[in-house]
């Protein structure tokens, strides 16, 4: 799994002209270093001692999410869970659905479905997410 490395999230929003401020500096870094999704109120207790606010990291997360440099991701009626991605490069998820460890799938087999899907109903597809659910392999064991 190949996540973006922290300084390529920070360039991106300074390149976009957004202000790298501390809390999201915070917010990136740890979302960046996890390998699992993370709900808001995860980022924030792990981020209780640095003292960033709730508001600051849902802001932060919906800022990540608008730029893709995070994907949210959920179970049907779950609260959303984040996960760091590398925007450049198209991908999908696979999760876990009992300790949210997230695996990046670099081969996309559904462009094939995307073509006919135009020929048929005379849209043009402009993007698609698929997420995969399951039980990874420590919590197997």
């Amino acid at each position: 799994m190949i996540r973006n490395k922290p300084r390529n999230a920070f360039a991106e929003l300074q390149s976009r002209g957004h202000k790298l401020t501390q809390p999201r500096r915070l917010v990136i870094e740890t979302l960046v270093n996890q390998s699992r999704a993370m709900t808001a109120d995860d980022l924030h207790q792990v981020l209780a001692e640095r003292k960033v606010s709730l508001a600051s990291i849902y802001r932060t997360l919906d800022l990540l999410a608008e730029l893709h440099l995070a994907e949210p991701v959920r179970q049907s009626g779950d609260e959303a869970r984040y996960v760091a991605c590398r925007p450049e490069q198209h991908h999908h998820h696979i999760i876990c659905t009992r300790c949210w460890q997230v695996a990046d799938i670099d081969s996309c087999l559904l462009e094939p479905v995307a073509k006919a899907i135009e020929d048929d109903s005379h849209f043009d597809v402009e993007s698609h997410v698929l997420e995969f659910y399951g039980c990874c392999a420590n919590c197997r064991g």
